[in-house]
């Protein structure tokens, strides 16, 4: 092989080797409390937020209360579920620490819709009540059905959801059940099925999801309809 291959191939493979080595990049600090006054659209973007002074750091930066209490929902929550976030945004401490967390509450049949985290491996720890929660993995083989990974996780215990698989959480019990939930990055992207598909603005030509559905384009109209008025319907940012 001639030198300048070998040389490609190695970049290559260091390439590979680095992207699959962690969810998020090692930090170059002890920390690096996300600066949230920082806006987009002047000439800098980042992998992350910038730094504040850490000379302005305080103990209480490190601090997150906004876990602590359940959700109250109300008849009006479509998913009897609510699900309150911290992640780099809501706890800026957490930028470039490669974690996150989520609370999730849900009622007697309140259920999270199917979803994706793009950019870390979940897992779910439930705090009170039981859940049934599942994740479906890929198949190499193109002809062969994509398998189910589910069951029901009581109080003190504990389920794993690897990156990017579509996964749910369903309260299948007759009482409420809450969990927190520990992701592998700081900001671990989150990609609700249904609102992906028919809640995106601009909207998706109903005719392309109707032919992918095998369903009819009256019925996808009123699916967008309805999942447009949703966004952030159970999310507490």
């Amino acid at each position: 092989m001639a030198p300048s291959c070998k040389l490609l191939v190695l970049m290559v493979f260091s390439l590979v080797a680095t992207a699959v080595r962690a969810a998020d990049p090692d930090q170059l600090q002890d920390f690096c409390i996300a600066d949230l006054s920082h806006k987009p659209g002047y000439g800098v973007f980042l992998k992350g937020y910038p730094c504040k002074d850490p000379a302005t750091a305080k103990a209480a930066d490190f601090i997150f209360k906004g876990l602590k209490n359940p959700t109250i929902i109300t008849a009006d929550n479509p998913f009897g579920a609510s699900a309150t976030l911290a992640f780099a945004r809501h706890w800026p401490a957490l930028n470039t620490l490669g974690v996150s967390l989520v609370r999730l509450d849900l009622i007697p049949g309140g259920v999270i819709a199917p979803h994706t985290h793009n950019l870390a491996t979940e897992i779910v720890f439930v705090t009170s009540g039981e859940l049934y929660i599942g994740f479906v993995a890929n198949s190499d083989d193109v002809n062969a059905p994509n398998k189910l990974f589910a069951g029901i996780v009581k109080a003190g215990e504990a389920f794993i959801i690897p990156r990017g698989l579509v996964h749910f959480q369903m309260n299948k019990a007759t009482s409420n059940a809450s969990t927190i939930n520990f992701l592998n990055s700081h900001n671990p992207g989150i990609s609700l099925l249904p609102l992906t598909l028919f809640g995106a603005l601009p909207a998706v030509d109903p005719a392309r999801l109707a032919r992918s559905f095998a369903i009819n384009e009256t019925s996808v109209i009123a699916l967008e309809g309805f999942w447009s008025l949703l966004n952030g319907a159970f999310v507490n940012v």
